[in-house]
């Protein structure tokens, strides 16, 4: 075999080589690529200030890539945190979406009644809400100026059903639990008007 053909030979060795190295990292990134790992999901929808249970969480197995360090993973321990910002039912849990918040912060369920006509219309489960105290007019007194009662809660319910009834319907909201007897005693007189926050 003269030496024109044995270089011939050998760069086909050397192009086949090369060809196969080729097929092989491209396969063997598609594999890494194609990895899942198990992360958790919300169950539930999930309300700042809630403290998450068992019930709250679901697993799923999916490939987030370069993603994944911004998520919490089935083996990280996500009972007993706190949700600091909202997260929908089948959302995957953001690390900066929960917190263990200092205990002044939890939040509280607090059930109050409001007339059908002093809540937005289209407003939505887990929004940001800010909680007005408009006073009543007494007779022929100056009106009181209303005040701003609660800032940033959350809407954990509505129960628009009541309002088939009456006037009325019925709310659950998210918030802090220093900020609930401020609520309360709102509500001893006047009435309650929901505004959606702006942030």
């Amino acid at each position: 075999m003269n030496k024109s053909a044995k270089a011939a030979q050998t760069r086909l060795v050397v192009a086949i080589a090369l060809f196969a190295a080729a097929v092989i990292s491209a396969m063997a990134l598609t594999a890494l690529g194609n990895q899942s790992d198990t992360y958790w999901i919300a169950s539930n929808s999930l309300i700042p200030g809630t403290q998450i249970a068992e019930s709250d969480l679901s697993e799923i197995e999916v490939s987030l890539g370069e993603a994944s360090n911004g998520y919490l993973s089935k083996d990280v321990m996500v009972t007993g945190a706190y949700i600091v910002r909202t997260i929908e039912k089948g959302e995957l849990i953001a690390i900066g979406s929960v917190s263990d918040i200092p205990s002044s912060l939890k939040s509280g369920q607090v059930p109050i009644s409001i007339r059908s006509s002093d809540l937005p219309e289209d407003i939505e489960l887990g929004e940001a809400i800010n909680i007005y105290w408009v006073p009543e007019a007494m007779g022929m007194e100056t009106p009181q100026t209303p005040e701003l009662v609660i800032s940033g809660a959350f809407l954990n319910s509505i129960n628009r059903k009541a309002g088939n009834f009456g006037s009325d319907i019925s709310l659950t909201v998210s918030i802090e639990n220093n900020e609930i007897f401020d609520l309360l005693k709102a509500t001893a007189s006047g009435r309650l008007v929901i505004v959606r926050s702006n942030g």
